[in-house]
């Protein structure tokens, strides 16, 4: 257990399962104060009883669908008061994917993931830049994906929001980046990871010897590197986008913080 970010505070949204679940157990292993959102509040809670036999905590769950901009919004409030002015580190992991052809594709279908995948992490780094550009400047984190560099068949309105996810943390960087606020992306890199859409409950019913997908908690280490980024270092990277399996090796081969050349070294 370190405690390189005791008394700093983060935000996971998507924590519930796979990527969120795996950063939020990174970040409570450094000892930060996690504010944990996700829809599903038995998984959350799974998450949170992890995290604190990792971390001292304390961990903050808000149980939010972030598919609807009031429940959005009203998180982004609860959050404002937990971080209490300052607020190191963003992660947006939460995503909805609905395999479908276009023509297949319905109105429902296209609102949601737009809300969930890019509009919920666009209101919440509006409504918490204050917090983030507290003390010389926090992170912004958003989770992205091959399907935010390529095309794939039957994934039309997904690959929209990644490409979206990408132009939006390039934005903020332009925009943010001279008050102090990093923003970049992040992707699991060449580790499959359970799909988002499938519960803890659903993927214990599969064999093992059938799920085509490893455990995401190795990556962990990636977000509180993420979290160890002052914003007025130079050569933190900003605008740029990683991925979580390379980070984290780093981490483990180097140790925290990372370097200015450690990062160089990571490309994205």
């Amino acid at each position: 257990m370190g405690e390189r970010l005791r008394g700093r505070r983060v935000l996971v949204t998507g924590a519930a399962r796979g990527l969120g679940a795996s950063a939020a157990w990174g970040l409570a292993e450094e000892g930060a104060e996690c504010i944990l959102l996700d829809r599903s509040a038995d998984e959350l809670r799974a998450t949170v009883e992890t995290a604190a036999r990792r971390g001292p905590g304390p961990f903050h769950p808000l149980v939010c669908d972030l598919a609807s901009r009031e429940a959005t919004l009203a998180a982004a409030a609860r959050a404002r008061e937990v971080a209490r002015g300052d607020l190191t580190l963003l992660v947006h992991c939460a995503a909805v994917f609905h395999v479908r052809s276009v023509e297949e594709t319905t109105d429902a279908q296209w609102d949601e993931m737009l809300a969930v995948n890019l509009r919920s992490a666009f209101l919440l780094v509006r409504e918490l830049l204050p917090e983030l550009r507290a003390g010389g400047g926090g992170s912004v984190l958003l989770t992205s994906s091959q399907a935010a560099i390529m095309g794939f068949a039957r994934e039309s309105v997904y690959c929209a929001t990644k490409f979206g996810i990408e132009g939006l943390a390039k934005a903020l960087a332009e925009e943010c980046g001279d008050d102090g606020l990093l923003a970049n992306t992040i992707t699991p890199g060449s580790r499959r990871i359970k799909p988002t859409g499938i519960s803890r409950a659903e993927e214990a019913a599969i064999p093992e010897a059938e799920r085509a997908w490893g455990s995401s908690e190795a990556l962990g280490p990636a977000f509180a590197a993420f979290a160890l980024l002052p914003g007025n270092r130079e050569g933190a990277p900003n605008g740029r986008r990683f991925e979580a399996d390379r980070v984290a090796d780093t981490v483990r081969a180097n140790g925290l913080p990372l370097t200015a050349k450690a990062w160089k070294d990571l490309g994205g």
